[in-house]
């Protein structure tokens, strides 16, 4: 049996009052089709809440609400019924009354934490602004990078959020001239733990992927060699970690004078993620964005084997726009692969002919600007 999504249903969420998707047991490819602004990406953004995180637009919680000119409706929810190979759940997120943070159900139980999530559901997703990635600021690329680690080890995303409110703190106290030294080693002692141990995980991850990568499904998608850049990184490819440990807590009492008068720290929020296109030897931003685009897919699919092989589990996987900057050729390889998974995949288009050579095998809805989804015959 695959992992998928059996029903999703939206209350006052993005542009939908409501909405009510039934999509069976079968769980076979669905594509959601229609013209630009009705609604496709928000369907797969709610998916994406399904998961720990801020979705796949890494969005502000109140801008999830429905807008209608003047009148906002704040308290939004999404509530799907997942089935899985051991078994079906019911979750349910949002934003409810008196709660500032979206709320989390899982079978009936409330929780507070998100990581809770990936035990039942795990998704993995492509958008169209992440096909210039590898282009722009190596912000998106770690995040890109960070979910995957997150995918393989949950508390991740804790240490990210422990590293980052430290090292606001820090250069806080520093920038406003407040030299307090048993706070500042405090804090140090923080971003210390934290900051290796996030280097150390992503390291860990980008090894056990390469083996991943290294199995090509199609000639028609390109190998990826993916490295990591930054000082910690590069430190404990060579080093034990407690040298490295020793190595940070100098390097940030000496940063001290420098981040006070407002120059930067280097540290594992300024490392980089770089992929490298294996048949060209070329580093991926030089490549043209159909490659690079090819390159994106190649990772994502590794990491669905990854954790088919690892974990036992395949993520849902959501596909927004899916045939931009791809030729027919490896739009078509990219739908065979997809149908083999066991697991759901999501995909939008504004070109529902993309899919004519799959007629039968690929669930088709058409999204109205009315915010009806009707399924095609």
């Amino acid at each position: 049996m695959k992992t998928g999504l059996e029903r999703l249903r939206l209350t006052n969420f993005r542009s939908y009052p409501t909405l009510d998707l039934s999509l069976g047991h079968s769980g076979e490819p669905v594509a959601l089709c229609g013209a630009n602004g009705v609604g496709k990406t928000n369907v797969l953004e709610a998916i994406s809440y399904l998961t720990a995180g801020r979705g796949l637009r890494a969005a502000r919680l109140s801008d999830l609400a429905r807008h209608m000119g003047d009148n906002v409706y704040p308290l939004w929810s999404i509530v799907a019924d997942i089935y899985t190979p051991t078994g079906s759940h019911k979750i349910g997120t949002g934003m409810v009354a008196g709660h500032e943070r979206r709320q989390i159900r899982i079978d009936g139980k409330t929780t507070t934490k998100q990581s809770d999530l990936a035990d039942v559901f795990r998704c993995l997703w492509l958008t169209p602004a992440q096909d210039r990635l590898f282009c722009g600021d190596p912000n998106a690329r770690r995040r890109f990078l960070d979910r995957i680690v997150q995918a393989f080890d949950p508390n991740h995303a804790n240490r990210l959020a422990d590293y980052s409110a430290a090292l606001k703190q820090w250069l806080c106290l520093l920038r406003e001239g407040r030299m307090d030294n048993a706070w500042l080693n405090g804090l140090e002692s923080q971003l210390v733990e934290n900051g290796i141990a996030i280097a150390a995980s992503r390291l860990d991850i980008v090894s056990r992927l390469a083996s991943f990568l290294d199995v090509t499904e199609d000639v028609s998608f390109p190998a990826a060699e993916i490295q990591l850049t930054g000082m910690l990184e590069q430190a404990l490819i060579s080093q034990r970690a407690v040298l490295v440990e020793d190595m940070f807590a100098g390097h940030l009492k000496n940063a001290r004078k420098i981040c006070a008068e407002g120059g930067n720290l280097t540290g594992p929020h300024t490392a980089d993620f770089v992929v490298i296109h294996k048949q060209q030897n070329r580093s991926a931003d030089l490549c043209s964005t159909g490659e690079q685009k090819a390159l994106l897919l190649s990772i994502i699919l590794a990491e669905m084997r990854a954790q088919m092989v690892e974990q036992n589990q395949c993520p849902v996987l959501l596909l927004d726009e899916v045939a931009a900057h791809l030729d027919k050729n490896r739009r078509n390889t990219l739908f065979e692969i997809l149908l083999t998974r066991p697991a759901q995949v999501f995909m939008t288009t504004t070109d529902r002919e993309i899919f004519s050579d799959f007629t039968g095998q690929i669930c088709q809805f058409d999204v109205q600007d009315n915010q009806q989804i009707l399924k095609v015959a």
